[in-house]
């Protein structure tokens, strides 16, 4: 599937640089020296930001350039052959775009902006170029960055097939709050740009079970949310909440053990 008007041109900014980016710090060229950063900032394209709503690719576009996300945030989704769209995740400041059309050229899923967001783009065939110096660094950051997403991703997959569906909203807010905090923000209290029904797809939920779910914590006194802002009160009162799945299963096979003696 090529591009179509729903996703949008990119255009380059160029009073935008690298040195003066407020994501320059964790950004995946963050470990360059001034001098390689200038080597690697010459083929870097600051691109015209991007509203809600718009797309930054379409599944099956023709794979031309990673991303990294200077601000804002996005979701990315996988389309069935009936239209159907499954999130397979949010990303936000510092995350990188893209990499799965490494492989077979073509980009596997389409990514839409949630607010109004901004990227880089680093075209891959020019960052290929051997005579980059700044290039290895690059590449072995951008290794464990894919390491880290691929991880997190799976052990994320594992973990929400065995659990509530409350404990499966507890364990989505304590990982937005860890993936803020590891961008220097807060994690207590954060923005959720993505709308109840994106949350729902997300964790395979019905969106009125979500809005009740949100409901149900705060009644709790474990979060406080208003509209797209969330407090998390009590953090380790989530913790106990997901911890609680893995005590009831400890006890549901003790059981077992007993009737079977």
């Amino acid at each position: 599937m090529e591009s179509t008007n729903a996703v949008v041109t990119l255009n380059r900014l160029k009073k935008v640089t690298c040195n003066f980016c407020l994501a320059r710090k964790s950004c995946l060229i963050s470990t360059l020296n001034s001098s390689e950063n200038s080597e690697l900032s010459s083929i870097i394209n600051h691109e015209k930001p991007l509203m809600k709503g718009q797309r930054l690719f379409l599944q099956g576009d023709k794979f031309h350039s990673l991303y990294l996300i200077r601000s804002g945030c996005f979701k990315s989704c996988i389309v069935d052959e009936s239209g159907d769209r499954q999130v397979t995740g949010f990303h936000f400041s510092t995350d990188i775009l893209g990499i799965d059309g490494i492989d077979t050229s073509r980009y596997m899923c389409e990514v839409e902006a949630l607010e109004t967001s901004s990227v880089c783009s680093l075209p891959f065939d020019r960052f290929k170029d051997a005579s980059l110096q700044s290039n290895q660094k690059v590449y072995n950051r951008l290794l464990r960055s894919v390491s880290c997403m691929m991880f997190r991703e799976s052990h994320l997959m594992m973990v929400l097939g065995k659990m509530r569906a409350e404990q499966r909203l507890a364990h989505f807010l304590l990982d937005i709050s860890q993936r803020m905090h590891d961008r220097g923000e807060s994690a207590i209290e954060f923005r959720l740009s993505m709308a109840r029904y994106d949350i729902a797809n997300y964790l395979g939920l019905a969106v009125e079970t979500v809005s009740r779910l949100f409901k149900r914590l705060e009644e709790q006194g474990l979060i406080a949310a208003d509209r797209h802002r969330v407090r998390l009160i009590d953090m380790d009162g989530l913790q106990l909440l997901i911890a609680s799945n893995h005590v009831e299963r400890g006890a549901e096979k003790q059981l077992v053990y007993k009737r079977a003696g």
